[in-house]
């Protein structure tokens, strides 16, 4: 879940997830000035995604209990299970579609 989701829902530095950091638009992350704005999957890293998707789908059901234990109820999350797996779903499906077109990934945080 984390191959999938880092970089997508939260900004994070993975090896299989390159950022495209300190060129045009993306200042080096450790520039205070000018906080990342944009979370950017290269194509590289899409792919990786994609496969991690297909891992992921089907076990969804598995995190019913840790998603009641850790997540319901927060603020600016999904409030129920169903709502969480769609969201999964909806990146899954944009993830995969990327792939498949040999895109990359821009999105606002």
């Amino acid at each position: 879940m984390d191959s999938f989701l880092g970089g997508l829902i939260w900004t994070a530095d993975q090896a299989d997830a390159p950022a495209a950091v300190g060129v045009g638009a993306f200042p080096p992350a450790a520039d205070r000035w000018h906080p990342k704005v944009f979370l950017v999957c290269l194509p590289e890293a899409v792919a990786g995604k994609a496969r991690a998707w297909e891992g992921v789908e089907p076990c969804l059901e598995e995190l019913s209990g840790p998603f009641t234990v850790e997540c319901k109820g927060w603020a600016g999350r999904p409030d129920t299970f169903e709502s969480f797996v769609a969201l999964l779903r909806e990146w899954g499906a944009v993830v995969t579609e990327a792939a498949r077109r040999g895109s990359g990934l821009v999105g606002l945080p």
